[in-house]
C-alpha cells in the first residue's frame, strides 16, 4: 500500500512562494531609471519635456499597448476612423500630410 502526501499542491506551492519571496533582485537604481526613461521615449503619447511619476507612466504604456492591440485586431476600424478620401488634385494631397 502506498502513502499519498497529506500536503495539498496550495500548500507546497505556497511554501515555494516563500522562498522565491525571500531572494531579492537589486536592481541598480541608475539601471531602473535607463529603463524608465527608454519606455518613456517609446510611448508616443507622452511628451518628450515632459515629467510624469511611475504610475502616470505605467499608465500611458498600458493604454498604448491597448491601443496597439486593437490596432492588430481592427485594422480595418483604424483606417475608416481617419476618414481617407480619395483626392483627385496634389492641392488637396499636401493637406493630408498635415492632419
Amino acid at each position: 500500500m502506498t502513502r499519498t502526501s497529506c500536503r495539498s499542491p496550495v500548500s507546497r506551492l505556497s511554501k515555494h512562494r516563500k522562498h522565491a519571496n525571500s531572494v531579492k533582485f537589486d536592481t541598480p537604481p541608475t539601471e531602473m531609471k535607463r529603463c524608465l526613461v527608454k519606455l518613456k521615449r517609446m510611448v508616443p503619447t507622452i511628451e518628450r519635456n515632459k515629467k510624469v511619476n511611475q504610475l502616470e507612466l505605467l499608465q500611458h504604456v498600458i493604454d498604448y499597448i491597448q491601443d496597439l492591440e486593437k490596432t492588430l485586431q481592427y485594422p480595418e476600424d483604424i483606417l475608416t476612423s481617419v476618414n481617407v478620401s480619395k483626392c483627385s488634385s496634389p492641392k488637396e494631397n499636401q493637406s493630408l500630410v498635415h492632419l
